[in-house]
């Protein structure tokens, strides 16, 4: 690293990390930066970019909650944004969840395993 390097300021830059199913979609803001002043890296489980322009020096590492592939990863910069698309190695499938009326009494019973052990006594399981 020459002493030029070493005067100009480290920013951390403005990043958007977003994902469907099937890929996270990254966008890295890079004003005043080339395009062959960019060091992008990716691993299974994180990134990390580091770009050089005449007054500074960006860099950030992040990382990510889900695996991905990285062989099949795709990146642009348009002069002045990164934008980067990494697919996941096993596509997101969750399970949907319905939402209730009502509050979650988070220090009390859930009151739907009450409601089964009284259902039980009464029947005469688990009573001796």
């Amino acid at each position: 690293m020459n002493t030029v390097e070493i005067s100009r300021p480290l920013m951390a830059p403005i990043v958007t990390i977003d994902h469907d199913r099937e890929r996270y979609k990254v966008q890295v803001e890079l004003p005043g930066v080339k395009r062959d002043a960019i060091d992008l890296e990716l691993t299974e489980t994180s990134f990390c970019v580091h770009a050089v322009r005449d007054d500074a020096v960006i860099t950030g590492c992040y990382f990510l909650a889900h695996p991905v592939n990285i062989d099949e990863a795709d990146a642009a910069f348009d002069g002045s944004m990164l934008n980067v698309q990494i697919p996941f190695k096993t596509p997101i499938r969750g399970k949907r969840v319905d939402v209730r009326e009502g509050t979650l009494d988070f220090g009390l019973p859930d009151p739907r395993k009450l409601e089964m052990k009284e259902g039980k006594k009464s029947l005469g399981i688990g009573t001796q």
